[in-house]
């Protein structure tokens, strides 16, 4: 046992942002609404696009539960199968659904991969890139954000005018502090 007080030995963490846990908008994601276990339901046909996750060779889709099979590591000898429960929930619009994490149990929308497994987000120990900025920097990535989303839909002016509107004295603080040009383009 050292002779550091515990609040020294807290201290020396590594300042806010130079973690080195992951990031997860940088992890690959699958979410309930990416399967449509909805349409099991109505008995529509389902168009999956492949899952852009690394390692997976199929999913398996069924009302109750959901089967990721991987890929092998060896020839002859099949990879490993990860299922996951899944419950609906209603909503006042239709049914959503959620995964039942197989570690803490927790209903989530979202699996990450990591570590060739796939986990919920508690259980990744990961956080969002709003978590690693501080205050005075959060601006820019909110306008990073709001920037695409409004450049992947061209017909939200009105939209585009009203944000100018409420976020121009954030944008304009981002700017003087670190001499960028984050701007919102009409």
């Amino acid at each position: 046992m050292s002779g550091m007080p515990w609040q020294l030995a807290r201290a020396k963490r590594s300042p806010r942002g130079q973690s080195r846990r992951t990031i997860l908008e940088q992890l690959p994601a699958v979410s309930t609404t990416e399967l449509r276990i909805s349409s099991l339901y109505t008995g529509e046909k389902r168009i999956m696009r492949p899952l852009k996750i690394p390692n997976i060779a199929s999913v398996k889709v069924a009302l109750t539960h959901v089967e990721f099979h991987f890929k092998s590591l060896h020839r002859g000898v099949e990879g490993p199968v990860q299922r996951f429960k899944v419950k609906p929930i209603r909503t006042g619009f239709g049914i959503r659904h959620c995964f039942h994490c197989n570690t803490c149990g927790k209903p989530v929308k979202k699996l990450y991969y990591l570590n060739r497994s796939l986990l919920c987000r508690h259980c990744t120990k990961a956080r969002y890139v709003s978590q690693t900025l501080g205050s005075k920097t959060r601006p820019i990535l909110q306008a990073s954000r709001l920037q695409a989303f409004l450049d992947s839909r061209p017909k939200l002016k009105h939209a585009r005018q009203r944000l100018e509107q409420r976020l121009g004295l954030k944008l304009m603080q981002a700017q003087s502090r670190f001499s960028t040009r984050t701007t919102l383009q009409d």
